[in-house]
């Protein structure tokens, strides 16, 4: 019982800090520039743009409710009753605020900070699970009979129409471009508050010279080896590949300690999102 009190008062505070930064990055940036956010939200922006009379909160609230509907009917639980009320928090909120000063001023600077604050604050949402609806229960809808389609893939579609409307309804391709950069910037926040903050990378090394080039690593760098076995598709004969996860800075030095002992062998070196284990972490 407590857990699950835990649990909602963590939903509570993460999602409902998530739509209050949202709705402030549409009122303080986007709205006031002519700048478009992705999704659902940016078609309520447009909206309110031809239609003032329509908010932009209730916009939010009438496109998202149909596909609520056909999403509880469809999929059903939790995940859905849950979105579908911080979907509601959120189109009162951004109709609440609408007292706040706005920013007119670089819309370059206002397209980069309305990204950076998107995307905190869906991030935010993202962690615990939720979403705001929109784009993402659409993509959910549509893979229901399209199962190979790529969620991502989906929901860039929908933003990529969303930007292409807002230049011919604003009637400036400068708003569909700053668009962009909106939507671009806040990918990135998300993609690293969600996979970690480290810029670390993963090596996989062929060599002959596996015991000294391991040794090494382990003694000079501090950082783990794991030998997998493999053989070569050509040869046939048995390989040694070497594996082991680092930060970005320690790479180059890696790279000469190869070069050193084996000239001959062949490394692969990986972007890794996020890296935890015993001993990674505390390096950071």
């Amino acid at each position: 019982m407590k857990n699950k009190i835990k649990e909602t008062f963590l939903d509570i505070i993460y999602c409902g800090g998530g739509c209050i930064l949202y709705s402030a990055a549409v009122r303080i940036f986007a709205e006031s520039n002519d700048i478009a956010q992705g999704g659902v939200t940016g078609v309520a922006m447009l909206v309110n743009f031809l239609f003032p009379k329509i908010p932009i909160g209730v916009g939010v609230f009438l496109l998202n409710l149909p596909l609520f509907l056909i999403a509880w009917k469809k999929i059903g639980g939790k995940f859905i009753v849950k979105s579908f009320f911080v979907t509601v928090f959120l189109s009162f909120v951004i109709d609440s605020i609408s007292f706040l000063p706005t920013y007119t001023g670089d819309k370059m600077l206002a397209s980069i900070f309305c990204g950076v604050l998107s995307g905190i604050s869906m991030a935010l949402v993202f962690i615990r699970g939720l979403t705001t609806g929109g784009t993402d229960i659409l993509a959910k809808l549509i893979r229901l009979r399209k199962p190979s389609f790529s969620m991502g893939r989906l929901i860039l579609i929908c933003d990529f129409f969303v930007i292409t409307l807002s230049g011919f309804v604003y009637g400036k391709i400068e708003s569909a471009l700053y668009s962009l950069v909106l939507i671009f910037v806040s990918s990135y926040v998300i993609d690293k508050i969600l996979f970690g903050l480290t810029d670390s990378r993963t090596l996989l090394i062929v060599t002959e010279k596996h015991e000294e080039i391991s040794a090494v690593i382990m003694n000079e760098m501090g950082r783990g080896v794991s030998v997998v076995e493999a053989e070569g598709g050509y040869t046939g004969k048995g390989k040694k590949i070497l594996l082991s996860a680092m930060l970005r800075g320690e790479v180059k030095r890696v790279t000469e300690i190869i070069a050193e002992y084996d000239k001959n062998a062949f490394t692969i070196i990986l972007p890794s999102s996020e890296i935890v284990g015993e001993g990674f972490e505390n390096r950071k």
